[in-house]
């Protein structure tokens, strides 16, 4: 027996909530697209002040800033896992033994274990590729059979900082992370509003008298992200000065394809945002299947068997990338 695509996404819908912390902070939407690529307009604000002219003289044209329609064609990901009918027939974790389940209860549990793995690997990704925006302002995007492409935003150079190995980095007696800070929120395209700390930068930070005396670490009702921090692996760990923007610590992580533990925020880096300025969104591309009739969803799951040998799937295909419209509105920094 398989099921629909309709009946998988119900189950989806069923599941757990999964928690990426950035892509909930920087792109809390989402938009899907009929066609492979994902299109969004840039455009440059208007700083300029207004000119002092007569009164009897007739009103300057202003030279209006320039925009454009930037595009990228999507990343894609397809997880594919065989419904093992071995697994069916043993009893699972926590099945009861004096009412054992049905293979036919088992297989359906199994399922739904499968497109919840992959459901999880799918927000993962999306999870890395959102920080590698806000960490470079760019993302690679490789793979075994993927040809590797550089989706760059075009953030302003000034914005990916690294003060690493020098006497302003923050693992030396010298450090003023205070005063670096501040400067930095003065060069962002919008207001500051979160501070996102590998664990290492925040220890550091903590380091400085300065910063510490600073740091309102009173937990208030008024963030944004009230979640559990076992959901979320992140902290809140205050404000700077009380009503700056918000400093958490992410610990974050994922396997790469070594099976090496990596962070979605290094140790020695943070992640300066304005988490509305910067206009981000989840935007997904076509699902290019024949069987979805090039339907436009953020998941598309699939149930099917092959005859020879007879083996069921459960297959589950996305197009994601998240889009950040005011690049300029973030900033990454290797602090040490």
């Amino acid at each position: 027996m398989t099921y629909s695509t309709v009946e998988l996404l119900d189950g989806v819908r069923r599941l757990d909530p999964f928690m990426p912390f950035l892509l909930n902070l920087v792109c809390p939407g989402s938009v899907t697209f009929g066609t492979q690529e994902i299109a969004f307009d840039a455009w440059e604000a208007d700083m300029k002040l207004a000119p002092f002219v007569s009164p009897y003289v007739p009103g300057q044209i202003s030279q209006q800033p320039g925009g454009e329609v930037r595009k990228f064609k999507a990343p894609y990901l397809k997880p594919k896992d065989v419904v093992d009918p071995a697994r069916v027939l043993v009893r699972r974790p926590g099945e009861s033994f004096s009412a054992p389940l049905s293979p036919v209860q088992r297989a359906d549990a199994i399922r739904m274990d499968i497109m919840d793995t992959h459901r999880q690997k799918i927000r993962r990704r999306e999870e890395w590729m959102i920080a590698q925006i806000l960490r470079t302002g760019q993302v690679t995007v490789s793979g075994p059979k993927y040809p590797t492409s550089l989706l760059d935003f075009r953030r302003d150079a000034n914005l990916t900082i690294d003060i690493s190995g020098g006497a302003a980095a923050w693992d030396q007696t010298t450090a003023k992370p205070v005063e670096d800070l501040e400067d930095w929120f003065a060069m962002l395209e919008s207001p500051a509003t979160h501070v996102i700390f590998g664990r290492g930068a925040f220890r550091r930070a903590l380091e400085s008298a300065a910063f510490k005396e600073l740091v309102d670490s009173r937990r208030g009702s008024d963030t944004q992200l009230e979640m559990a921090p076992a959901e979320t692996d992140a902290f809140y760990r205050g404000r700077l000065g009380g009503s700056g923007p918000e400093l958490w610590t992410y610990s974050g992580w994922y396997h790469d394809a070594n099976g090496t533990k990596q962070f979605f925020v290094p140790d020695n880096e943070i992640i300066i945002v304005s988490a509305a300025g910067s206009r981000g969104v989840r935007a997904y591309g076509a699902i290019l299947d024949a069987n979805a009739q090039y339907q436009e969803a953020e998941l598309w799951p699939k149930n099917f068997t092959t005859d020879d040998p007879g083996q069921e799937y459960i297959m589950t295909q996305s197009g994601p990338l998240p889009v950040v419209r005011r690049i300029d509105a973030t900033m990454g920094v290797t602090v040490y």
